[in-house]
């Protein structure tokens, strides 16, 4: 029997980036289209390239950009995947970079350097609507690039996926800003703010943020949780010879908990390597303990612990520990 591949996302992702449409949540680097300033949708070219790359999966080719992802799943080729509509039930929102702040571990300065953001967005959700291309029953929307409060089109945005029945809502931001419009996101148990905070204590937060603005972002999470029926998600990326130390994260744990999010986001920096799942890692030895320290703390604390799938994969193969 032929080797075949599936890939779930490739099928029902649509990504959003500065100067193209990727098929799927990786950064720059997955499949897509290429687009040019104020292009609209082209339905068939979307179908049609989704198609192309379904079919090389189906027949054992994995593209050079899906190479080692850890999405593809391995499947009979009896159960070739029979693409009809390929309605799109998850999308990322990161074709802008403007932020409030600097943080040193920014990968959308690496990523996209010199890459000018081509579009608005919100023509294009109203055209994939009008097509017929988003499923309205299982939409996820996800926001990344810089900051939604640098979003010209932030509130625009909600108000449309609302006003399609979008009940489905992942939005990442530094909490730096407060947002009014988050207030009139409607009530669903899935619906979640994540907060990058990336530390415990003020002096820290300068180091990281290049900004004097903790206080505020505590103040504005507990506005948050007071005007909003959204989850609230607290997320910490270790860095080395910044944050990387036991004592800041306790106190980034002792506030989570204080504040009672209702999760934590623990990831690594891995800017050199970003989404390069082939390569092995060198792992200080340290990040481990810290590691094992926060899911006993989230254990003991019934705090619910996420670390993402692709800080998994690096910790897996950091067989070279510095």
């Amino acid at each position: 029997m032929p080797k075949s591949y599936k890939c779930e996302q490739l099928e029902t992702t649509l990504h959003f980036q500065p100067d193209k449409i990727n098929f799927c949540c990786s950064n720059k680097y997955g499949l897509g289209i290429n687009i040019k300033k104020n292009e609209n949708i082209d339905k068939n070219e979307l179908i049609n390239t989704k198609k192309k790359y379904i079919k090389m999966l189906n027949k054992g080719i994995i593209p050079k950009e899906c190479e080692g992802c850890t999405k593809l799943q391995k499947k009979s080729f009896k159960d070739f995947f029979k693409y009809s509509k390929l309605l799109i039930n998850y999308i990322i929102i990161d074709h802008f970079k403007e932020c409030d702040c600097d943080c040193i571990y920014c990968t959308q300065k690496i990523i996209y350097k010199g890459i000018k953001q081509k579009y608005q967005l919100l023509p294009f959700i109203k055209e994939l609507y009008k097509q017929n291309i988003i499923d309205k029953k299982n939409l996820k929307v996800e926001f990344q690039g810089g900051n939604v409060s640098m979003l010209n089109e932030f509130d625009q945005l909600i108000n449309e996926f609302q006003q399609n029945n979008c009940k489905i809502f992942f939005i990442l931001m530094n909490g730096i800003k407060y947002l009014p419009i988050l207030e009139k996101i409607k009530p669903n148990k899935d619906n979640t703010i994540a907060i990058s905070l990336d530390c415990g204590t003020e002096n820290t937060f300068k180091k990281i943020k290049k900004i004097d603005a903790f206080n505020e972002t505590i103040e504005n999470i507990k506005k948050l949780k007071n005007n909003t029926s959204l989850l609230i998600s607290l997320k910490y990326i270790i860095i080395n010879g910044i944050n990387d130390n036991l004592d800041e994260v306790k106190s980034f744990l002792d506030i989570a908990n204080n504040l009672k999010a209702a999760y934590i986001i623990f990831e690594i920096d891995f800017r050199d390597t970003m989404m390069n799942y082939k390569n092995e890692f060198k792992i200080p030895a340290h990040y481990y303990e810290i590691i094992e320290y926060v899911k006993n703390y989230c254990s003991k604390n019934s705090i619910k612990l996420f670390i993402p799938e692709y800080t998994n994969s690096v910790l897996k193969k950091g067989s070279n520990i510095l």
